[in-house]
């Protein structure tokens, strides 16, 4: 028993810790800090673009990354995809819609690099396909068109460079590349490092929404040239003295959450240690449950077993 009591005050004082530290934080953004939220940040990137109502933007966000398919509506999807078997990985994407012409998307937006990010890209797509068999007709194999997007704030590793800031990857022949296996699955990368054009050549472009993505989170006041646009609109969304409070402190949780993340990777590399990157993720998970986050998110986010975070 009395372990019991000493376990629950260590987490009652964590979560009052977190809050402590929310709370200054959101008193620092309000007084001085953060004008619009960063897009990057990927619970800013559902709000804007996942959010029904907001199917707008979304339309110009899919256009702009397939300008030659002629896409003229979006319909949101539940953004949760559940595994085969109960045991298994799920998987929660940024933004998941269905095109007029029946083509599915799932749009991530991922600022910190990952080594495997190509693969993460074929893992999400395996839910639509074996679920799209699943509910289909069982005497045909055909797929609707698939569409996987990384929207990168990062130098995707692993693929050959170039300078091209949208690449689009099909499953074709490995001995002539123009010999295309299926038309069904394409993964599309959106490196925003690569588009280092100017609000003035980029204005009035499809170009324009990725523009904004990178560098809204950056600016203090909404630039004249966006005036009677249609990016109006993101701009109002993302005024982040205009967001409830408990929209302000989810999104400065996970701002602090990609913070950490980057600080543990440089000391971790810094070191030489495996494990003291192991070991951060340990702690982002004790401050995550000492908030009331469930296990099953946190396992998503930091990649530590389930299991192992209950024994935290």
């Amino acid at each position: 028993m009395p372990g019991r009591r000493f376990s629950y005050s260590f987490a009652e004082d964590q979560y009052h810790k977190t809050m402590e530290t929310l709370s200054s934080l959101l008193q620092q953004a309000r007084s001085q800090g953060i004008v619009f939220i960063d897009p990057r940040i990927d619970y800013a990137f559902k709000l804007i673009f996942g959010t029904p109502g907001n199917e707008d933007l979304l339309l110009r966000l899919v256009q702009a990354i397939l300008p030659d398919k002629g896409i003229v509506s979006v319909s949101l999807e539940p953004q949760e995809q559940v595994a085969l078997r109960p045991d298994a990985r799920r998987s929660v994407v940024d933004v998941r819609c269905r095109t007029d012409d029946g083509s599915e998307l799932i749009i991530e937006m991922q600022v910190r690099s990952q080594d495997d990010f190509t693969d993460r890209m074929v893992f999400y797509s395996s839910f639509p396909i074996i679920n799209r068999l699943q509910r289909g007709d069982n005497t045909s194999y055909a797929l609707t068109p698939l569409y996987i997007v990384g929207i990168t704030d990062f130098i995707v590793p692993g693929v050959i460079s170039n300078d091209d800031m949208i690449n689009h990857y099909t499953i074709r022949n490995v001995k002539d590349n123009g010999v295309e296996l299926t038309d069904s699955v394409h993964y599309i990368t959106v490196e925003l490092p690569k588009l280092n054009m100017s609000l003035p050549e980029v204005k009035d472009t499809p170009n324009w929404i990725l523009f904004t993505i990178k560098n809204i989170g950056k600016m203090k006041e909404m630039p004249s040239e966006y005036k009677g646009s249609y990016l109006e609109k993101m701009f109002r969304l993302s005024n982040f003295a205009s967001m409830d409070e408990m929209s302000q402190r989810e999104y400065l949780a996970r701002y602090m959450w990609e913070v950490d993340q980057r600080s543990q990777l440089r000391s971790a590399r810094k070191e030489g240690l495996a494990e003291g990157h192991t070991e951060g993720l340990r702690e982002t998970a004790r401050r995550m449950l000492s908030k009331g986050i469930d296990i099953t998110t946190i396992s998503e986010l930091t990649t530590l077993p389930s299991d192992e975070i209950r024994s935290l």
